[in-house]
C-alpha cells in the first residue's frame, strides 16, 4: 500500500546570514564525510530545510520531507518582509491532521533567531508545481561599495537610467556550473537611493523575478548589461543583500 504525501504551504523568513535554503551535500565526498567537510557530509552545518524538518517529522511521523521553495535567496542574504513561499512534502506520514499553529510555534522555537515560519496551510500537490513556476517581482535592499569616490548626483543619474530598463543578463559566472549558459532578459522596475557616504551606499531595487541582482550591480565582467558599474564607470560590489519583499503568492488549489 502506498501512502500519499502530505503537503503544507507556508512562508519563511531567514533572520541570519550564512544559512542555505536546503541541505548542501559536500562536493568532495557527496555526503559520505571527509576532511573537506569536517566529516559531516555537507557544506554547511544547517539549512532552512533542516531547521524546519525536525518538528514536521515529529508531528506527522513521516519518514522524510522534501522542501519546495519559490526560488531561493543567496546564502549570505537575509529573507525578510512577509517571507518566501514554500511547500513541505512530507513522505509517508502516519498523521495527516494536526494543529498547524502548534507546528508553527514548535518550528519557530527550534529555529529561534535563525528562521521563522508563518501562514501554514494544508494544500494539495498541485501547489508544488505552481510554486516552482512562480516568477513574481522581488524587492531587495543592497549595501554597495565603490572602488572610487562617486558623487551623489552621479549615482542618482545612474540609478535613474537603470529604473525601468530591460537587462540582458548572461548566466552569471558564479552559477554557470549549475545553470544553462544563455542570455535572459529581465526588467528593473525601479532603483532608489536610501543612504550614501563617501565609499558606500544603500539602495532598494524592485525587479522582475529571475534577475541576478548582484550582477546588476557589478556587471559580472560584461555579462550583465547595463549594470550600475558600467553606468558609473567604476567598480561596484554588493557587500550586503536583503530580500525585503516577494509579491504575494496565490495558494491555488489549497485544500
Amino acid at each position: 500500500m502506498d501512502v500519499n504525501s502530505l503537503f503544507i504551504y507556508g512562508r519563511y523568513r531567514k533572520l541570519t546570514r550564512g544559512i542555505p535554503q536546503t541541505k548542501w551535500p559536500c562536493r568532495e565526498c557527496d555526503g559520505e564525510g571527509c576532511e573537506h567537510c569536517n566529516y559531516i557530509g555537507k557544506m554547511y552545518n544547517e539549512s532552512v530545510e533542516e531547521l524546519i524538518k525536525g518538528p514536521v517529522i515529529d508531528i506527522s511521523r513521516g519518514i522524510g520531507m522534501i522542501f519546495h521553495g519559490a526560488g531561493r535567496e543567496d546564502i549570505d542574504a537575509l529573507m525578510l518582509g512577509k517571507g518566501r513561499p514554500f511547500v513541505l512534502e512530507v513522505k509517508r506520514p502516519l498523521r495527516r491532521h494536526f494543529d498547524l499553529v502548534h507546528l508553527r510555534d514548535d518550528i519557530n522555537k527550534c529555529a529561534k533567531d535563525k528562521v521563522e515560519v508563518s501562514d501554514l496551510n494544508f494544500v494539495n500537490k498541485d501547489v508544488v508545481g505552481n510554486i516552482k513556476t512562480n516568477t513574481t517581482d522581488k524587492v531587495y535592499r543592497l549595501k554597495i561599495t565603490f572602488k572610487d569616490v562617486i558623487s551623489r548626483e552621479k549615482l542618482e543619474v545612474a540609478l535613474d537610467e537603470l529604473s525601468g530598463s530591460t537587462i540582458k543578463q548572461r548566466t552569471p559566472t558564479r552559477v554557470a556550473h549549475r545553470r544553462a549558459d544563455k542570455i535572459r532578459k529581465r526588467t528593473v522596475h525601479s532603483v532608489e537611493l536610501e543612504d550614501m557616504d563617501d565609499s558606500s551606499a544603500t539602495i532598494r531595487v524592485h525587479c522582475g523575478g529571475g534577475l541576478y541582482v548582484k550582477e546588476l550591480i557589478s556587471g559580472d565582467a560584461g555579462r550583465t548589461k547595463p549594470s550600475l558599474s558600467e553606468l558609473l564607470g567604476v567598480g561596484v560590489q554588493v557587500v550586503e543583500l536583503d530580500v525585503i519583499e516577494i509579491v504575494e503568492f496565490s495558494k491555488e488549489n489549497a485544500t
